[in-house]
């Protein structure tokens, strides 16, 4: 790029010496300096507007209509320069056509045009009426003080071109109307990245101006012909204006956040008070600086009309700010909020479509923050927000932008971004929060999760984006939370399954779709059946056969445990008490409960009521569940106590994995233990002493031992070889969950 702007700059110095040394080489030859002051002109447009539109596939759809403009301006004036060099080689005159007058002057027009469009895309968020009032106003004192030092001399000058009086007014006219706008342009974007872009830009219409004014004055004295040597400065300001062109590519790289930039004034306003003042001050001049009370009056009135603008303008100023940060910020963290990341992101997509970019979004939120509220009070939340916010903003680069959408919900666009870069972000975030955050007197620790989602591989709406960033983060949640995930097409059939599975929980019953099966629990020393375990399963209509390890953990979150748990319960004592009719009167039946069931005020009631209805022997029931229910272990205590009274047993599931307790351990009312399958599927020298270390905590609280998770003789032999006591097994060496029809055929053989 910067090559390319230095070949630019070394062909405009060379063009102006070619187009000089012709005018200088020529200057007593009139058909060859005007064959040359028409000839060179088109070709400095012709590369003007090669320079424009080189960079336009990677423009935005605004900046196309803005070169388009400027292209059509410099076009007209090249074309006047072909009408009056075909004038020269074909009719051998060497003035310049009425017509080739009307096309440059239809040239400005555009131009002038160009500088309005651009000027209305800077006011956009603002109202556009103040901005054509000081337009107008500008524009009154302009022509007042043209008319009385260029229109009226060009007006008597130009008797002999009665017909262009018209034509030679304009040029002043126009050309401060542009002088006005690009001043206007130049200060609205001198704090942004088109600053170059514009400075080029002004630059150009300032030697355009500067060289209409030489050719109005020397018109005025008699004294310009064609082929003079200010031509070629005409020519400049229009390789200027096309030079532009050359630092779109720098400032077109990333996005602008201009959607809600501050909004940046132009001093506007004081290039207004100043011409009224410099108005004031021609109209002094002019009545020979004669003081009456009607001068005093005026002077003094327009003296205080601008005080009072300048105070209405500051005064405007702060209301917009206002105004401008409320909408666009969130009012607890400062961050920028949802209207903000809508805007944002839509001209983020349009951007990045049209210039081939990626980027992504990351939607964050923080786990168990309702715990906070709830515990240390809402202040106290406000204020882990705040602090929050802080780390957030100062992970990520400074090209990304962060957003508090929601109570805890936050979103990060990144810009220029790879899957890879974004893990790597991902994962500073959750370092960050690692450390616990200081709030008034407290020390909290609180974690992320982060779901990512990328553009466009991810999605080419908002909408997509940021439903399948909420599906990343929901499974980042599901996998223990403090963790973050990449969308990705699988991701989204493990959801779109399990969005499925949780859907249809709330008719599984009613559609007769849940079953039991059951495995057998074996004495290990006599290998007898003493009981079974009811196993849930989900005959699916359209998924198949579910593992409760599939579809109970949704049933848990959507609440539904409750319903499906009171009918395992139901038809697992229906099932027992067949069996017993069938004669196996010693059958013991264990039920797995979750401990939502476990903890659900009619919990008790259920029971009883199940109890009654299918007429099962309590004492033959067992009750499974896990050890986090020492949570809360003063209800635990006292719904344990009362399943004792009805006769009912029960036993810790997953001994060993959780959170017992032997302090409390020993004061519960439980039967049995029963040490989870992690403990014995190598057997090594540790697992071997853990494996006997809970076994003996057992037999010592007169509680009996299950192990399960048997799949082999080799593990059977060494749980056999660690106690000589009774210990109840259960695992596929015995027999995998079957079916009740099943399970009557083993039953019958009272062995395995």
């Amino acid at each position: 790029m910067n090559k390319q702007k230095r070949n630019a700059i070394l062909f405009i110095i060379l063009y102006l010496a070619a187009f000089y040394g012709w005018l200088w080489f020529y200057a007593d030859h009139t058909w060859m300096r005007i064959f040359g002051a028409s000839l060179f002109p088109i070709i400095g447009g012709a590369v003007s507007i090669y320079w424009l539109f080189r960079p336009i596939r990677i423009l935005s759809t605004d900046h196309r209509i803005f070169i388009i403009l400027l292209s059509t301006g410099i076009f007209l004036p090249l074309l006047s320069n072909l009408l009056w060099l075909f004038n020269l080689l074909v009719n051998g005159e060497t003035g310049y056509p009425d017509l080739s007058f009307v096309l440059w002057l239809a040239g400005y027009v555009f131009l002038l045009l160009t500088l309005i469009y651009k000027l209305k895309l800077l006011y956009h968020s603002l109202s556009m009426g103040p901005f054509l009032f000081n337009i107008l106003i500008f524009m009154i004192a302009a022509i007042s003080i043209s008319y009385h030092y260029l229109i009226n001399p060009i007006i008597e000058l130009s008797n002999e071109h009665e017909t262009l009086v018209a034509v030679y007014i304009s040029y002043p006219i126009l050309d401060i109307g542009i002088a006005f706008l690009a001043i206007n342009i130049f200060y609205m974007t001198r704090y942004t990245k088109e600053y170059k872009a514009f400075l080029y830009l002004s630059l150009g219409f300032l030697v355009q101006i500067i060289t209409d004014t030489i050719y109005i004055h020397s018109l005025i004295n008699h004294q310009y012909e064609n082929g003079s040597m200010i031509d070629p400065l005409w020519t400049l300001a229009i390789l200027l204006l096309g030079y532009t062109n050359f630092q779109v590519e720098i400032f077109s790289e990333d996005i602008k956040w201009i959607s809600n930039s501050y909004p940046k004034h132009s001093d506007n306003g004081l290039l207004l008070n100043l011409s009224v003042i410099f108005l004031a001050f021609l109209v002094m001049q002019s009545t020979g600086w004669n003081w009456n009370a009607l001068v005093l009056g005026l002077v003094l009135s327009i003296i205080f009309i601008v005080i009072r603008q300048i105070l209405m303008i500051k005064q405007q100023r702060e209301l917009v700010h206002d105004l401008w940060y409320h909408a666009y910020h969130d009012k607890l963290t400062g961050l920028l909020n949802r209207a903000s990341y809508q805007q944002d992101i839509k001209n983020l997509i349009n951007f990045a479509n049209e210039n081939q970019k990626k980027f992504a979004i990351m939607l964050l939120d923080f786990d168990r923050f309702k715990n906070i509220n709830d515990t240390l009070g809402h202040g106290i939340g406000d204020q882990l927000l705040q602090e929050c916010s802080i780390r957030l903003k100062e992970s990520i680069p400074i090209n990304g932008r962060v957003y508090r959408v929601g109570g805890d919900e936050f979103i990060i666009i990144l810009q220029d971004a790879t899957e890879n870069y974004c893990k790597h972000i991902a994962e500073m975030i959750l370092d960050t929060f690692s450390k616990a955050l200081t709030v008034s007197i407290y020390q909290i620790s609180i974690t992320p999760s982060i779901g990512i989602s990328l553009y466009p591989e991810n999605g080419s709406t908002s909408e997509t984006l940021l439903k399948n960033a909420d599906t990343s983060m929901y499974l980042a949640k599901s996998k223990g939370r403090n963790q973050y995930e990449v969308f990705s097409p699988e991701l989204n059939n493990q959801m779109a399954r399990k969005m499925q599975i949780e859907n249809d929980l709330s008719l599984a019953i009613t559609n007769n779709e849940l079953l039991l099966h059951y495995q057998p629990k074996v004495h290990l020393q006599s290998r007898k059946i003493i009981g079974t375990e009811a196993l849930l399963r989900w005959k699916h209509s359209t998924l198949g056969v579910l593992a409760p390890d599939e579809f109970i953990p949704l049933a848990e979150e959507t609440g539904e445990i409750v319903s499906i748990g009171n009918w395992v319960l139901y038809n697992a004592c229906k099932q027992l008490k067949q069996w017993q009719e069938y004669g196996h009167d010693d059958l013991l039946m264990c039920i797995n409960v979750s401990v939502r069931q476990f903890q659900h005020k009619d919990f008790l009631n259920n029971v009883k009521k199940i109890i009654e209805q299918t007429g099962v022997n309590p004492a033959s029931i067992e009750f499974e569940i896990t050890e986090s229910i020492m949570q809360n272990i003063v209800d635990t205590t006292r719904i344990l106590n009362e399943l004792r009274k009805m006769g009912v047993q029960s036993a810790i599931d997953d001994f060993g994995t959780g959170y017992s307790s032997l302090s409390v351990l020993k004061d519960l009312p439980i039967f049995a233990i029963k040490i989870d399958r992690s403990f014995i599927i190598d057997l090594t020298e540790k697992d071997i002493a853990m494996v006997k270390t809970i076994m003996n905590i057992g037999f010592n609280l007169n509680l009996a031992v299950i192990v399960e998770g048997i799949e082999n003789e080799k593990q059977l032999t060494t749980l056999l070889e660690i106690s000589n006591q009774d210990i109840i097994g259960q695992g596929y060496l015995f027999s995998r969950p079957v079916p009740a029809v099943e399970l009557e055929k083993i039953l019958l053989r009272g062995e395995i």
